[in-house]
């Protein structure tokens, strides 16, 4: 074990001159060799390589796994999982840090994972989001539920298809990285060191983690003169047998929603969404809840009153237009106290016209795209 252990102290020396802006993030992280992991793995504030696994690799393999294992830490994957299915999760990160790797030149120990259609420049997120579109679909072929977790052959990551990610401990840990790689990042283009990756690693950082269900009840809270009553019990919590109030609002319109059918978003995630909106309207209890599912055409509408349960089913599939929706609830002639539109904002964002009324883009996709006007909140599934 002693004789490992200086083997790892050497990768890290050589991750020093090979990666120096990598490697200074990594002087924060604790490195150990231990069997409680069964090849290699991290939370981010630990790095454990295990003994049985690791010895037989040679001194550039075991670089190689070094590296992989610091990109996850540096990339801050163990803090941007957000509910994500883990096993997806650690497959699409591993698949971009190989990735990067073998652009680099440098070897990786046998049994990673290797995706030809995967590019350096992608994002976790968009890998996840096609990898779990992939699972799904051999899953419908195959009769399966679609449940996470079930066995689709797809493996969890690693190098021995088992995941070699955790998550986090908790936010504070997140923060102190954050500080950590920050000052790393300027001290490495101060020296001539700048690169895609700082950059890419940069545009995570300090990144605001805002849930949208949070951002939806302040837009509706201050689209009306509201306060709590205990006249109306919060539905929320009865079925736990607590009575807590719920908030009393005066003249408060419908809620308008739309919802772009032609993104990776499956029926699981449209429960998933549908089920926290219930919750908003339960409390918030707006005049009625009017959903648009759209593509490049409108192909369902579907208005809930109060206490009717909100039930999303979603239409189409094909391709993307968001100003039919805009259109639709332009020319109704309700009164609407705020919109959310739930979309991968890939489409004809500059045809729109903004409403009268507040205006949430729930980002479900990857690339982000500055919103025309409103918020944009993003949406992890």
């Amino acid at each position: 074990m002693s004789n490992l252990t200086g083997r790892i102290d050497l990768a890290y020396s050589k991750l020093g001159l090979r990666e120096p802006f990598i490697a200074a993030v990594m002087t924060r992280v604790k490195r150990e060799v231990s069997d409680t992991v069964p090849t290699a793995g991290t939370n981010g504030t630990w790095v454990r390589f295990n003994p049985t696994w690791c010895e037989p690799l040679t001194d550039e393999e075991l670089f190689g796994l070094v590296l992989h294992e610091a990109c996850h830490v540096v990339m801050m994957h163990m803090w941007r999982r957000e509910g994500r299915d883990m096993r997806i999760w650690n497959t699409a990160n591993d698949a971009l840090i190989n990735a990067y790797i073998k652009s680099r030149g440098w070897q990786l120990p046998k049994g990673g994972v290797h995706l030809d259609w995967v590019r350096e420049e992608h994002s976790s997120e968009y890998v996840y989001a096609k990898l779990r579109e992939q699972q799904q679909e051999q899953q419908q072929k195959s009769g399966g539920s679609g449940d996470e977790g079930e066995d689709d052959g797809m493996g969890a990551g690693g190098f021995d298809g088992q995941g070699d990610l955790e998550d986090a401990i908790d936010e504070a840990t997140r923060v102190d990285l954050e500080a950590t790689i920050i000052a790393s990042a300027k001290m490495a283009k101060e020296c001539g060191q700048g690169s895609s990756l700082i950059d890419r690693v940069l545009d995570n950082v300090g990144a605001p983690n805002v849930n949208w269900t949070d951002v939806t009840r302040s837009m509706l809270t201050e689209s009306s003169a509201a306060d709590y009553t205990y006249m109306r019990p919060s539905r929320r919590f009865i079925g736990s047998g607590l009575y807590l109030p719920s908030l009393r609002t005066e003249a408060l319109g419908g809620l308008a929603i739309g919802f772009d059918t032609s993104g990776s978003m499956g029926k699981k995630e449209a429960d998933r969404i549908g089920a926290e909106l219930q919750a908003i309207v339960d409390d918030l209890s707006p005049a009625f809840v009017e959903v648009v599912y759209c593509d490049s055409s409108i192909a369902r509408v579907e208005r809930f009153e109060r206490d009717d349960p909100l039930v999303l089913r979603p239409a189409g599939g094909g391709g993307t237009r968001f100003k039919p929706v805009f259109d639709h609830f332009a020319n109704t002639g309700d009164s609407y106290c705020g919109m959310i539109f739930f979309t991968d904002m890939e489409g004809d964002l500059h045809e729109c016209e903004e409403p009268e009324y507040p205006m949430i883009w729930a980002d479900i996709g990857s690339s982000h795209p500055e919103a025309p006007f409103g918020t944009r909140v993003n949406v992890p599934l």
